[in-house]
Order: C-alpha cells, then structure tokens, then sequence
C-alpha cells in the first residue's frame, strides 16, 4: 500500500513535466472492476498453470500469435499488453500499432486468439 501510495504520488508530480495532447478521464470505478477482472485472472491462469506443471503429461504447444486491438489510447494499449503478460502462460513480446504480439504457452487450432485479450480490452475500454 505504501509502494502504491508514493508511486502515486510521484507520477503526479512528473505528470507536470509532459505536455498531453488531451486529457483522458479515468472512471474509478472502472479501474477497479479492472483489477478485479485482473485479480480473478492472475488466479485462474495461476492453477492452470500448477496443474500443468503438475501433471505428468506436459505437451506443450507454444506460439506466437498477433492480436488486433481496438483500444486508441497507447497507455491503453500498454495497459493491456501488461495485463496479458502479467498473467502466467502467456507474454506480451511487442505492441506494433494497433496488435500485440503475444506468446503463449499452449495453442490450438480452435482457440480464438482474441479471447486472449477480451475480457481485459472490454474494461481497459471503459476506464
């Protein structure tokens, strides 16, 4: 808490310091419906991850896939990338524009890449 508090406190202060094109609102009470969303994922993926681990058969099958977005914002953007990266089995390697690239760790055909990054993009959207 108190990490956050000086964090805070000092990107207050350096804001100052940039010039912003426009000011972008950010809603409190969406930012928290964000950290809950991730918060619920950071433990879900965490035990998908312990029980592969766990397991004895461990076929993996890693890629590399890009992902549209359609969020404007680049702090937006970034705020996604690290969300996706932040939960364990998948890594945001590079945002280019308007798609990330993200490894993750187990890939099928019939997974639908954007489910990747939905649910955080649906509320990054609205903060």
């Amino acid at each position: 808490m108190i990490g956050a508090a000086v964090s805070f406190s000092i990107a207050l202060f350096y804001t100052k310091l940039f010039v912003h094109k426009e000011f972008e609102f950010i809603s409190p009470v969406w930012l928290v419906v964000y950290l809950f969303v991730l918060l619920k994922n950071l433990i879900i993926s965490n035990i998908q991850i312990s029980k592969r681990i766990l397991s004895k058969d461990m076929n993996l099958s890693p890629a590399i896939v890009a992902v549209k977005t359609n969020l404007e914002s680049d702090w937006k953007r970034l705020l996604l990338a690290n969300s996706v990266t932040l939960t364990p089995g998948t890594l945001t390697l590079e945002i280019k524009d308007d798609i990330l690239f993200i490894h993750v760790m187990e890939y099928n055909k019939d997974l639908n890449k954007e489910n990747i990054t939905k649910e955080f993009e649906d509320v990054i959207a609205k903060i």
